[in-house]
């Protein structure tokens, strides 16, 4: 499967791109001034900023006349290609207050 690896656009390709998450429509636009999938999926991006989940991607290359389908995971509250380490999304408990060990405690 080509997973769109050789999908290529230029600047000034007319592309129509479809992001759906579950059965509902979030963003659908057309456009004809990205140079790439990079920049491409750089607009998805901004215009779905906020949004987090898994969504699924229709893009249409209506100038060299393919298309592709794919997931995409969208990620809120962090800049674009910054992902959160796993870590920082629980809380860090606080350390126990000192206090002097019982003989018992030290063995």
């Amino acid at each position: 499967m080509d997973k769109g690896r050789n999908k290529k656009i230029e600047y000034g390709d007319r592309i129509f791109a479809r992001l759906t998450m579950g059965r509902r429509t979030v963003v659908e636009f057309m456009i004809n001034r990205v140079a790439d999938m990079t920049e491409l999926i750089g607009e998805l991006r901004h215009l779905t900023y906020g949004m987090r989940g898994l969504a699924t991607v229709y893009i249409r290359n209506q100038s060299r006349g393919w298309s592709l389908e794919r997931p995409l995971m969208l990620y809120s509250n962090s800049a674009p290609g910054m992902l959160k380490s796993a870590a920082s999304n629980y809380e860090v408990a606080e350390p126990a207050p000192r206090r002097m060990l019982f003989p018992w405690e030290t063995h």
